[in-house]
């Protein structure tokens, strides 16, 4: 898929604007840092919400940081866990005409096993009916799809290097039973800037490296300018960082804003290879390309 817009215009031409409005800390005590994730990107002045966090902070943050969420009529859900999803519930409860972009597995009623082995409901916690009975549009992203002119939701990420472990201790309900959850909903945004792509991640699910592989050849472009958000590097191996440190140097990226999933370590590890290009968002981080 090749998509037309924004890579063809001069750099000054074109503006996106991100803003973090969710992440798990803040500096600014005005802000709240919440375990979740959320960013309004606007492209050109339209604004896309992606994921909406976990509780309450996306409705609290957004008048501090000046976000209209009522002029907000994109939505992108990166996947259906209830840390990207629990805002939704009140962008559903103040009703308006909004488009929702969802791989159909995102509606699956998921879980975590704990230590322990009990479970804990990470589910999304607004169904398809009360999202529609809202107002809203479920547009299902199974396969990358288009918002507005250079700027897509991958859909669906292959699962390509044989070093990213993508699985773990999520399940989801099949049937009378449960089943392990590789979260094949996992999706990312991705705009088709000038300077390069810039690539915007829930948690990278499917892996960091397969997430922007998949990014360029859906695009056609070599050049990653920016990435921002969760990586899940949190749970990964010595070999795995090592691996993901290569290919990322490969990738000869502008800026790396890690968030979220990425935990203290990685991130640490990460800075310690990369150098300068490696920033912490946090709740309130702002970046116009």
């Amino acid at each position: 898929m090749k998509f037309a817009g924004l890579a063809d215009k001069e750099e000054d031409a074109v503006r996106v604007e991100i803003t973090i409005l969710v992440e798990n800390t803040t500096p600014a005590l005005d802000l709240v840092g919440e375990y979740g994730f959320s960013v309004l990107v606007r492209v050109d002045g339209h604004p896309i919400l992606f994921d909406t966090g976990s509780r309450d902070a996306l409705i609290k943050n957004a008048p501090v940081l000046g976000v209209d969420l009522g002029a907000v009529e994109d939505v992108v859900i990166s996947h259906g866990h209830s840390d990207h999803t629990g805002g939704l519930r009140l962008l559903v409860e103040n009703s308006t005409e909004r488009r929702f972009y969802a791989h159909p597995h995102a509606f699956s009623h998921r879980g975590v096993v704990l230590p322990k082995g009990k479970t804990r409901d990470i589910s999304m916690p607004v169904s398809r009916e009360e999202i529609t009975a809202s107002g809203g549009t479920i547009i299902a992203t199974p396969a990358a799809r288009e918002i507005i002119s250079g700027v897509l939701v991958t859909g669906e990420v292959p699962r390509q290097t044989g070093f990213e472990d993508t699985g773990g201790n999520f399940i989801y309900r099949h049937g009378e039973g449960w089943e392990t959850d590789y979260i094949l909903d996992d999706q990312s945004l991705v705009i088709d800037h000038p300077a390069g792509l810039i690539v915007v991640s829930g948690c990278a699910h499917a892996g960091l490296i397969n997430t922007l592989e998949h990014a360029r050849e859906l695009t056609g472009r070599g050049n990653i300018h920016a990435f921002i958000g969760g990586t899940h590097l949190m749970t990964a191996g010595e070999e795995r960082m090592t691996q993901t440190i290569h290919a990322l140097k490969e990738y000869n990226i502008d800026r790396l804003v890690v968030c979220h999933c990425t935990g203290f370590y990685p991130a640490a590890i990460l800075y310690r290879e990369l150098g300068g290009i490696v920033q912490k968002g946090e709740s309130g981080f702002r970046m116009t390309i």
